[in-house]
């Protein structure tokens, strides 16, 4: 189960690519970029979520590319 502050910044994440983008930039200080947009997670939570988000983005664009 996603932790709360987790779950909440991958929504925001989701709605806002530049926090996304600086999230997913190589070397990112995830707990801090979080603790900066108001959101308490581990780099562990955000490490094993960022393994479900790409896999997500991905069928959600297949979804997308399959439904037109």
């Amino acid at each position: 189960m996603t932790a709360p502050g987790l779950k909440g910044l991958l929504k925001a994440a989701f709605n806002d690519p530049a926090l996304e983008a600086r999230l997913t930039a190589p070397g990112a200080d995830t707990v801090a970029i979080a603790a900066a947009a108001g959101f308490t997670i581990t780099a562990e939570e955000f490490s094993n979520a960022l393994e479900g988000w790409e896999e997500w983005r991905i069928s959600s664009i297949h979804d997308v590319d399959t439904d037109t």
